[in-house]
């Protein structure tokens, strides 16, 4: 079969099907054969599995307002690392469908969409990278649907079927100490962390940075930044407190607005760290964002790996019609594609979903082809400890990597459990 070129095999559906009450009973596996080889048609009865390919379903907000404008890469770049993966001979000789469904960023059609790419497309397993699977992680776990995606909140690390990379959002176990240890090495003594109070997860994650810094010496203080707060009321804060730091759990653009406010208003900021904004959106404030770091969970698209340089290669070639490949979302969906086809070649010739589950579960240094940090996948619960971190240059043009002290951690930062 010539997979020369080729990108993944898509079909697209303008909304989602109906409601289908009936589930499929989790067909049996079979014994996996001593050979490599893909086995004859009609021997392995799994779901989305036949002689020549294997289905998996995508399921993201490709339309639903403002929401699906983050997530507009997601479908190119799954396409580009499931068609690289179909250049190079695909998984156990089968070439990999991909199926895809848009949720609208609603719960209830992400349902509709789950279920009817299990039901009626039959696939294998699924991509999810949206913000609206979790009233439907419950269900796809009693279903035993395997599952890769970028954790939105710490209820991913609850379902053994689902398995994610370098969250935030896990709050089981001890905080890390690592980015203290950025916020010492970068000169910051005494930090106000800065959180929206309205926003999922803005608590749990103040929960984690405060140990953290505080684990290496760092004052902290809290400041509500509501969404009807001005940056002044932030300036005034860091004047009260006498900090000379300020951490972001707030919308990006709104703690950059802060942090320029700040600068202008003539307070010295030693570390401004923001836990998201890593992209071209922030850098087009320009000087007004010199000086600030961004957490990554991932190595920088300025840092010239083999890995980054595989990723940049397989999105210009299957992924053409994206004009900037190097944004968050786009490379967490490549990730998350890589992780789907790590799960299926550890389930054998003959993957089941039960294959696919324990066999991916067992893995300790999943690392996405060497675009994040390895990853422990059997202990799902665990919060990473390893990050990057890149900082806005004076001029806001561009953003460079943070190299950490020791060179052993392949760029990362990495950092101990703060007990």
């Amino acid at each position: 079969m010539n997979r020369r070129h080729r990108r993944a095999r898509t079909v697209a559906a303008a909304a989602a099907a109906a409601v289908v009450t009936g589930l499929p009973a989790v067909l049996a596996g079979c014994a996996s054969p001593s050979s490599d080889q893909a086995p004859a048609a009609g021997v392995c009865p799994s779901p989305g599995v036949t002689d020549e390919t294997v289905r998996i379903g995508l399921v993201y907000p490709d339309s639903g307002g403002p929401l699906a404008t983050n997530f507009k890469a997601v479908r190119s770049a799954v396409e580009a690392r499931i068609a690289a993966q179909n250049e190079a001979g695909g998984v156990h000789n089968r070439e990999v469908e991909v199926v895809w469904r848009d949720d609208q960023a609603d719960p209830d059609v992400f349902a509709h969409a789950a279920r009817d790419l299990i039901t009626n497309e039959n696939v294998f397993g699924l991509i999810v990278q949206t913000t609206a699977a979790g009233p439907s992680t419950k269900w796809l776990e009693e279903t035993g649907i395997p599952l890769t995606g970028n954790a939105i909140d710490a209820s991913w690390s609850q379902h053994k079927n689902v398995f994610t990379f370098a969250s935030l959002f896990n709050t089981q176990g001890d905080p890390v100490d690592t980015f203290g240890r950025y916020v010492t090495a970068n000169g910051g003594t005494k930090a106000l962390i800065v959180l929206d109070p309205a926003a999922p997860g803005a608590s749990a994650l103040a929960d984690r940075f405060e140990p953290s810094l505080a684990s290496q010496g760092v004052a902290v203080e809290r400041f509500d930044f509501s969404a009807s707060a001005s940056p002044a009321r932030v300036v005034d804060a860091l004047r009260r407190a006498g900090a000379d730091t300020m951490i972001g759990l707030v919308q990006p653009q709104r703690f950059a607005d802060a942090y320029a406010a700040a600068k202008a208003g003539g307070v010295t900021v030693d570390v401004a760290l923001s836990a998201a904004g890593y992209g071209e959106e922030l850098l087009a404030k320009g000087s007004a964002v010199g000086g600030m770091s961004v957490v990554v969970g991932y190595t920088s698209f300025e840092a010239s790996t083999p890995a980054m340089q595989a990723y940049q290669t397989a999105m210009a070639t299957y992924a053409p019609e994206l004009a900037d490949p190097n944004v968050e979302t786009a490379l967490a969906s490549y990730v998350a594609a890589d992780e789907m086809l790590a799960g299926l070649e550890l389930a054998g010739p003959c993957p089941t979903r039960d294959a696919f589950i324990t066999n991916l579960r067992n893995v300790k240094d999943f690392d996405g082809g060497g675009l994040i940090a390895p990853t422990d996948l059997s202990n799902p619960t665990a919060p990473a400890s390893c990050f990057n971190f890149v900082k806005a240059d004076p001029a806001g043009s561009t953003f460079q990597p943070v190299p950490p002290a020791t060179a052993d951690s392949n760029g990362f930062w990495c950092g101990e459990p703060v007990s």
